[in-house]
């Protein structure tokens, strides 16, 4: 696997004390966020100080990389394992799920992958998309080895549906054990990797242009939006903002009073739009059976559309807000979800409500990274196979 040049080796190369803190440092990150912990926190967790830890990396962002490469090394060392294990492809790539879901229902290691990428330098994100693609692949490869017939960016894209899956992983566990999250990731990993794709053709979402809108308040929340979508909400200052919206910094501070303030704005309308969208779509369904399926429909509707990024920025962004703010977004959210559910138990008699819970968010979840993803969301037929996957994880049959 590659390595990022001029940066943490991977904990292997440095040894077991790198490791341990690469592991709690991936841990704090994962339920803190990259930026709301300090190396002393890091040090606390392995028993040092934090100056210690700096005999070990040259810094908090070191300590990230060291942390990301360790999760894709510790994937590719188990599709390493599956492959080389014998047997025929089907018992190869089941070894392979059952790793993946002893390594995310019982440490959840796969969480930081989605949020905290984007936190390396340039050059580290490169190293580790390449490294990430990699896995991807490998998984792909399991895939067509028991469909041979699947064309190959057809099992790309269910790689990595099933790859993101598991990265869904903190979202998806509620109150389920870890035994019956991991029986129910591994289920819905297989009915995706089943998932039988259309040949769709139809040409994918065309690119959004960027807009200056006419009000002052909504050239904020569009250029914070973008920004915070690109580099994240820390990694932006209220006076980057400011220049995108065109403005000067006094007259963005009669709009809003703190940049903390314009991302509570952009999660509100986020998850709120998305109720009123829903509501619209559901009131002109009059079959219970088509609910589940408009649900699909409409929300990859509003993530391939311009309003997507602000479901990435939800799910990564939502943290660095006040206490009190986060639990109001994540009631907004439960309401949402609370669709999805209803619309699953009418579909799968004597399943579970918190089974159908984890159901629709690892197919929320799915649906959002991969229409976020640049490359894949530029297929042509992206939306009908979305909407497939979708489908595929919502009616996964539970043991």
């Amino acid at each position: 696997m590659a390595r990022p040049a001029d940066t943490a080796p991977a904990p292997a190369r440095r040894g077991r004390r790198a490791d341990q803190i690469a592991a709690a440092a991936g841990e704090l990150f994962r339920t803190l966020g990259y930026q709301n912990v300090g190396i002393d926190q890091i040090g606390a967790a392995v028993g040092l100080t934090g100056p210690a830890v700096y005999r070990h990396f040259k810094g908090k962002n070191a300590i990230l990389v060291a942390a990301l490469m360790r999760q894709v090394a510790m994937v590719d060392e188990l599709a390493i394992r599956a492959d080389t294990a014998g047997g025929t492809p089907r018992q190869r790539f089941d070894l392979l799920l059952d790793g993946l879901g002893d390594l995310t229902a019982h440490h959840d290691e796969a969480t930081l992958w989605r949020r905290e990428q984007r936190h390396l330098e340039p050059a580290q994100r490169a190293v580790f998309e390449e490294n990430f693609v990699q896995v991807t692949a490998r998984i792909a490869d399991g895939i067509r080895g028991i469909r041979p017939e699947l064309p190959a960016p057809d099992a790309e894209l269910l790689g990595f549906a099933v790859l993101t899956m598991y990265s869904n992983t903190s979202g998806i566990r509620g109150t389920l054990t870890a035994e019956r999250l991991r029986e129910l990731q591994s289920a819905i990993a297989r009915a995706i990797a089943a998932c039988e794709l259309p040949a769709a053709t139809e040409p994918p979402p065309p690119a959004t242009a960027p807009r200056l809108p006419a009000g002052r308040r909504e050239r904020i929340l569009a250029a914070a939006t973008e920004l915070f979508d690109e580099r994240g909400f820390y990694d932006v200052r209220i006076d980057d903002i400011a220049a995108g919206a065109e403005m000067s910094v006094s007259t963005l501070y009669q709009y809003a009073s703190s940049k903390t303030e314009v991302l509570r704005a952009i999660l509100h309308r986020g998850a709120e739009g998305l109720l009123y969208v829903t509501a619209e779509t559901l009131a002109a369904v009059s079959d219970p059976a088509e609910v589940l399926d408009a649900l699909i429909a409409g929300y990859i509707r509003q993530t391939l559309g311009m309003h997507g990024r602000i479901m990435r920025i939800l799910a990564a962004d939502l943290l660095y807000l006040p206490e009190q703010e986060q639990t109001a977004l994540r009631e907004t959210q439960r309401e949402y979800v609370a669709e999805w559910v209803q619309a699953i138990l009418a579909r799968s008699e004597g399943l579970a409500a918190e089974d159908a819970r984890a159901l629709a968010l690892a197919a929320i979840g799915v649906l959002t990274d991969i229409s976020q993803h640049p490359r894949l969301r530029a297929r042509p037929g992206v939306a009908t196979k979305l909407a497939a996957i979708a489908r595929a994880a919502v009616l996964t049959r539970i043991g």
